[in-house]
């Protein structure tokens, strides 16, 4: 069984990551995978590193003749028996051979005009397999639900809270987003400004970097907010914060929250899509309503402050991730997947 796996994607972002973890997940479990995707300084050498061959191409627009007739040449000399494609992009210049089975993996409701000659459909929560069905009108047998798996690497570096310039007895929440208006980092920076002597790290990169460190000094917590740029330790970052914060107004899933509860770290996370259908608020998590300051604020004092009921949530939310997130979970329900589809 061989897979392809296609993806345009940006600089950095969420599905890009779980581009590279899957395929090197697969690699590692022993599945015959390829990534063609578009040059990047992080995610190839990563792939690389693993042992997956890389095809780069350019995934341009209108006037990218070199990407579709280079992933034909490509299905021609590889022979996959599956090509999975990764948003948008991948799916509309991902062509459909012969012998090789067209299936698109969304992580977001995405408008299906680009999806054409896709077979089958994985949608990586309850809900966007829902909307596939019932309103986009999607033959149920030609969607499954798989969940992304969070899982973290095993930690080559420790790092130290001194490493950011921050003192070892302080307070950190680690918030880890693209530096997008969607991410809701700014509210993340006004619960901030109500919740004393807590210290903030962003690891991200994005356009509202700037501005976003305009609010900081605006609020007066530039002192107490840490800008880390885009990591690819995510482990060592889990294991020396002290909690995660998530903050998005839109997220159809989010990694971030399933694997706080991954690294044992509490949870505050607002109630966008993603998180919603997973977490059981004061339970494995504390949820705010998007954009509510003053309840995020609240919730991070609490996580602070009342250690038994956090120490109670984070074994909750280990128990969660246990039985959902697992990627020896996720990797079988992909190979049933694949099996299925090549059975056809």
């Amino acid at each position: 069984m061989k897979i392809l796996h296609t993806l345009a994607g940006g600089a950095a972002g969420g599905a890009e990551m779980a581009y590279v973890d899957l395929l090197i997940a697969q690699k590692q479990a022993g599945v015959d995978v390829i990534a063609a995707c578009r040059p990047n300084k992080q995610r190839v050498p990563l792939l690389k590193e693993a042992g997956v061959p890389v095809y780069e191409f350019p995934f341009g627009g209108i006037f990218d003749r070199k990407t579709k007739a280079g992933l034909k040449n490509l299905i021609a000399k590889e022979q996959p028996d599956i090509a999975q494609c990764w948003m948008s992009r991948a799916a509309k210049l991902t062509p459909k051979v012969e012998g090789c089975t067209k299936i698109a993996r969304l992580g977001g409701y995405y408008n299906l005009k680009y999806y054409k000659n896709v077979e089958h459909f994985i949608g990586n929560t309850p809900d966007i397999c829902r909307w596939l069905v019932e309103d986009q009108k999607v033959d149920a047998t030609n969607v499954t639900h798989i969940n992304n798996f969070a899982e973290l690497e095993p930690i080559e570096t420790r790092l130290s809270k001194t490493d950011f310039d921050t003192k070892e007895d302080s307070f950190v929440f680690l918030a880890m987003a693209r530096l997008h208006p969607v991410k809701g980092i700014d509210t993340a920076l006004q619960a901030l400004s109500r919740t004393p002597d807590a210290i903030l790290w962003i690891a991200g990169e994005g356009p509202e970097e700037q501005s976003l460190k305009t609010l900081a000094k605006t609020l007066g917590v530039d002192d107490r907010v840490r800008w880390l740029g885009w990591r690819t330790d995510r482990s060592a970052l889990f294991d020396v914060c002290d909690a995660v914060l998530f903050t998005s107004r839109f997220e159809p899933f989010g990694g971030t929250f399933a694997q706080a509860w991954a690294a044992k770290k509490p949870l505050v996370t607002t109630a966008s899509q993603g998180p919603s259908q997973y977490v059981t608020h004061g339970q494995d998590a504390l949820m705010t309503p998007i954009d509510d300051v003053e309840a995020l604020a609240q919730s991070m004092r609490l996580v602070m402050t009342d250690k038994p009921f956090t120490r109670q949530m984070v074994r909750a939310g280990f128990s969660r991730f246990e039985g959902l997130f697992k990627k020896k979970t996720v990797l079988q329900h992909y190979n049933a997947l694949y099996n299925s589809l090549i059975s056809k």
